[in-house]
């Protein structure tokens, strides 16, 4: 299949998804999770497919694309998938020369940094990042991807190095900073350099062809520290040799699996018939920031209404108990639903429970957290 071909057929994939949600987890682990040293010759010097099958899919963390350049159009700012570019340096040149002899950018004769902006959107800011780059050396010290001062990968004494923040569920943060063993070859051979960072497993990896060189194990469920407005900067010091080659091909950035938090941790969730009205009850072993809980109604499953609204009064690790009563509950088949409401969530639905009601304490049938399509058998 040609590149283009297989380029199309991932940009439909992507416009079939929300770009912001992942599509399934990082299978980082190709490699024990240590710090090791690899050989330069060790490392296969050619990267033919490697972009060609991220875009495919076919990869070893298969989550949503945010961002992807490859210049082959010619355009310094267009994107081959999601935002385009926003600036890059008046000197940078896009030509011939790139990786697989494709197009590929570079800062141009003058020597001013490189300086390829890609826009601040929410994509970027999830907790955690998969960040790849086709780059041949051009100068021992410079930057590959950079946002503020909170992350940073690139080049040290000719050295791969990575520098980036976390915080735990703890709210402690940790800074990793620390230059690989890796020495970057001083040919004119372009490499695939790529960093990943799982936060539900804490770990992040950086590879060179697809082979880790380096890893490190913060505390599960810590996210990257990001500063919201800054930019993801791609060459911010990158200043070449002078000439008119080109260093830089195939940006990559992607989402990784992320932590998925609910405000609440409801350990129970019923209805009671008592003569003519239905006591609804729950409890809560622990909350964060809800506002209040709302109980709602329905007959179908579809159209909710509200039956009563409590305000919410636990803390976390917490047993609190709640109760509402529905009055005129409907005959018959209906649902409840509880949404806990938060002012940064709005609201969440995180239960729903059938019953069929005769009145006078009749017949109540509680299922716990059941689909429609059970209620009814």
């Amino acid at each position: 299949m040609g590149r283009h071909a297989l380029r199309s057929r991932q940009k439909m994939k992507t416009m079939s998804k929300t770009v912001y949600l992942v599509a399934g987890a990082s299978l980082l682990g190709l490699a024990s999770y240590f710090t090791f040293f690899i050989n330069t010759t060790q490392v296969s010097t050619s990267n033919a497919g490697v972009f060609k099958n991220m875009m495919a899919g076919y990869d070893i963390n298969n989550g949503d694309i945010i961002a992807a350049y490859s210049w082959d159009e010619g355009d310094l700012l267009k994107a081959e998938s999601g935002p385009d570019g926003i600036s890059i340096s008046k000197d940078a040149i896009c030509a011939d020369g790139g990786s697989e002899n494709t197009r590929g950018i570079g800062p141009g004769k003058t020597g001013a940094p490189l300086n390829f902006e890609i826009p601040s959107v929410k994509e970027l800011n999830l907790g955690g990042i998969d960040l790849s780059i086709d780059y041949r050396k051009s100068e021992n010290e410079c930057n590959l991807f950079t946002r503020g001062s909170e992350f940073n990968m690139g080049i040290k004494q000719g050295k791969l190095a990575i520098h980036y923040k976390v915080k735990g569920k703890n709210k402690k943060a940790e800074t990793i900073s620390e230059v690989t063993r890796y020495e970057i070859p001083a040919d004119d051979e372009f490499r695939n350099y790529r960093f990943i960072y799982d936060p539900v497993e804490g770990k992040s990896e950086l590879f060179v062809n697809n082979v880790a060189i380096w890893s490190h194990e913060s505390e599960p469920e810590s996210v990257l520290m990001w500063n919201e407005d800054e930019t993801l900067v791609v060459g911010k010091n990158l200043k070449g040799d002078g000439t008119e080659k080109v260093f830089v091909d195939n940006v990559l950035v992607k989402a990784t699996q992320q932590i998925k938090e609910l405000p609440v941790t409801l350990l129970n969730f019923e209805a009671k018939a008592e003569n003519n009205y239905v006591m609804v009850s729950w409890y809560t072993a622990s909350e964060s920031e809800i506002d209040s809980f709302i109980v709602e109604r329905s007959p179908d499953a579809k159209e909710f209404s509200e039956v009563g609204k409590l305000k919410a009064t636990g803390a976390p690790g917490v047993l609190t108990a709640y109760a509402i009563v529905d009055k005129a509950p409907n005959q018959g088949l209906a649902y409840y639903r509880l949404v806990p409401s938060n002012k940064p969530l709005k609201s969440l639905t995180i239960s729903m429970i059938g019953y069929k009601y005769r009145g006078n304490g009749g017949d109540l049938k509680v299922t716990d957290v059941v689909s429609p399509e059970e209620t009814k058998k």
